[in-house]
């Protein structure tokens, strides 16, 4: 039993440490680009967290209290570790590997709308980082087939000044695209809403038939298309602009992570 009871402890540490590094990181960037409140507690907790348990563990507490349940609760404890490295290293390797093909916006149907997944709105209105690769491929786009049109898809957050539908439009007109060729959707706060109001609109509009070209960034897409089928949408197209880096594209995966999580909890 000291024996295995050893093992759990190397393996708790290693994973423990991993996640740490995960979490301390995603803070950081957090105080950088803010992303609301919720994420701060999400990170400052793991941040407090693992680091105590380890500390407790090694002084032998956790044994005092919980005593013959001590190995037990360690094991479920150190499977839960294991659990999130293995799944953030597969889902790490999925995104930084795949390559996601779409066709030349020449090419698509005349009923195609191309719809911008909103992010980060800077304090002077501008779009951030992320959001202004997203405007700068949809703008592309509908630069090169004048007969699509766009739905500009984001809510105003509690740190940005305008809505990020209308910062988008803001920046595609700057461009030159007519207004009259992008909607906007103000109201969605998240992915799940963005999809869900941009298809509430599209019948708003009498435009159920028309296909959907999502534009995000590459870290974002493979929830997207997760999303989208489960709001039945199995035709849709995914063009996908750069990260910012690997550094915040890293970052952005320890939240596509909490993302998963979510959904897979509480689904759509």
């Amino acid at each position: 039993m000291k024996k295995y009871n050893k093992i759990l402890s190397i393996i708790m540490l290693c994973t423990s440490v991993f996640m740490f590094i995960n979490y301390l990181a995603y803070l950081f960037k957090l105080f950088i680009w803010s992303e609301g409140l919720l994420p701060y507690i999400a990170a400052f907790s793991v941040c407090i967290f693992l680091p105590l348990i380890l500390f407790l563990d090694r002084r032998g507490f956790l044994k005092k209290i919980f005593s013959k349940a001590y190995i037990f609760l360690k094991t479920v404890y150190v499977f839960a570790l294991t659990f999130y490295t293995v799944t953030f290293i597969l889902l790490a390797g999925y995104i930084f590997s795949a390559s996601h093909e779409a066709p030349p916006p020449s090419s698509l149907p005349e009923k195609t709308v191309v719809v911008n997944l909103g992010a980060k709105v800077n304090h002077d209105s501008e779009p951030g980082k992320i959001l202004r690769k997203r405007l700068d491929v949809t703008y592309e786009i509908l630069a090169e087939n004048e007969s699509l049109i766009c739905i500009a898809s984001g809510g105003q957050g509690s740190d940005e000044p305008i809505s990020e539908a209308l910062c988008m439009k803001n920046y595609l007109t700057a461009k030159g695209i007519e207004e009259e060729r992008i909607l906007m959707e103000d109201a969605s706060t998240d992915t799940i809403q963005n999809i869900k109001n941009t298809l509430a609109l599209l019948r708003e509009k009498g435009m159920e038939d028309y296909r959907i070209a999502f534009v995000t960034t590459n870290f974002h897409i493979p929830r997207v298309k997760v999303l989208a089928a489960d709001f039945g949408i199995d035709d849709a197209y995914f063009y996908s602009a750069p990260d910012t880096g690997k550094t915040i594209l890293y970052t952005n995966i320890v939240r596509e992570y909490m993302s998963y999580c979510k959904l897979f909890l509480f689904g759509i």
